[in-house]
């Protein structure tokens, strides 16, 4: 330092511009516009050899892996009593098993079914407005769906001559709009008197009494659940396992049209919030960390979504309880409806805070009007 002060003025101005002239030939130098084209040919070429090595070793060893999988249909309008020919279209790479698991995920009738071809029998008692089929690759688990209308006979939606009825007084079957939904809402709604009303509301909360009753019978671990069946899985307490900083995928989906199967009973206070077919997300594939529940998707999802979700956490159960999506609640549509969630088509009967979601798992919360009974869960009454 001694030094440079000792050096005249000029000698230190070239100094520093001798400095500031290395300084910029440094910069250029390692700069990397000076030799992208190098540095991307390398990158591609490293990519082009990891993807051909792919190739080579599905080759080798014989196995395949599903990339997409379409569910496609003949027709997307069904008649009750009619059929429909499901079918899928995959997309893969190597030696993979293009066999598929077909199932109806919404709620429908016991006469409604799936062959194992794929082939939909919409049965004569069918009093869904749609129907939701699912096709599993047993490959991999993959999964797909689609969802058909259902239409009335057309014996039903035409009378012959002289048998027509009033127009004003005709039933609206499947509501289009808000209106018809209204609409259709106070036809059902005229069909009950108040006092028939309160007679099944009574009715009801015996049932349901007698329902708890019967419940709480029988051996059962500390937070107060029945033993698991066998081939289920068991609850994992909330906290007990931690979340892994990696990301699976599941099936989310929230439907509430056997509400529309119940009209008669609705709160008419609730019905501008009430889907038109009854579905408030279909299914839907979204992430989740292993490690968390059903319950930790579900406020996930409908947080990101702006779909109103309240729960409450219960103790006794060591558990959320639902009690309201989509400003929908328990009670408002009678004394045994309320919110209920299922997992690859599995009631369980524990709380949704104590189900760890597994990679593929479809989900599904449902309404029921009918304490399960209406949406498949004949565990309550029996």
């Amino acid at each position: 330092m001694k030094a440079f002060q000792n050096l005249t003025k000029k000698q230190k101005t070239l100094g520093l511009v001798a400095l500031g002239v290395l300084l910029i030939f440094a910069f250029i130098y390692n700069s990397d516009f000076l030799r992208p084209d190098n540095r991307t040919a390398d990158a591609e070429k490293v990519s082009q050899l990891k993807e051909q090595e792919n190739k080579d070793l599905h080759a080798l060893t014989g196995k395949g892996k599903i990339k997409n999988l379409t569910i496609l249909v003949d027709k997307e309008e069904v008649e009750i009593g009619g059929q429909a020919q499901f079918t899928a279209q995959i997309e893969g790479e190597g030696d993979y098993d293009p066999s598929i698991l077909w199932e109806i995920t919404s709620p429908h009738k016991e006469d409604t079914v799936i062959s194992e071809a794929g082939l939909l029998q919409v049965g004569a008692s069918e009093d869904a407005q749609s129907l939701t089929i699912c096709g599993t690759a047993k490959e991999d688990q993959t999964r797909a769906y689609k969802e058909i209308k259902l239409l009335p006979k057309k014996d039903q939606a035409n009378p012959k001559p002289g048998q027509e009825s009033p127009q004003a007084s005709q039933p609206i079957a499947t509501p289009k709009n808000k209106e018809e939904l209204k609409q259709k809402a106070i036809q059902e709604q005229a069909k009950v008197s108040p006092e028939e009303r309160a007679k099944k509301d009574q009715e009801d909360k015996r049932l349901k009494q007698e329902a708890i009753a019967q419940s709480s019978k029988g051996k059962k671990d500390k937070y107060l659940t029945d033993p698991t069946p066998a081939g289920r899985p068991k609850p994992v307490e909330p906290g007990s396992v931690e979340k892994e900083d990696r990301l699976e995928t599941c099936t989310l989906s929230i439907r509430c049209d056997t509400i529309l199967q119940n009209m008669d009973r609705f709160d008419m206070d609730k019905i501008d919030v009430l889907p038109v077919d009854g579905l408030i997300l279909p299914p839907t594939q979204v992430n989740f960390h292993p490690g968390e529940s059903v319950f930790d998707v579900l406020g996930r999802e409908t947080k990101a979504r702006k779909i109103h979700m309240e729960a409450n956490f219960t103790p006794a159960y060591n558990s959320a309880y639902v009690m309201g999506i989509h400003n929908l609640y328990e009670f408002d549509c009678g004394e045994l409806s309320g919110w209920m969630y299922k997992v690859n088509g599995w009631f369980p009967n524990y709380g949704c805070s104590r189900y760890q979601v597994k990679a593929g798992d479809q989900i599904e919360w449902v309404y029921t009007c009918d304490l399960g009974r209406d949406v498949g869960d004949n565990s309550m009454v029996k």
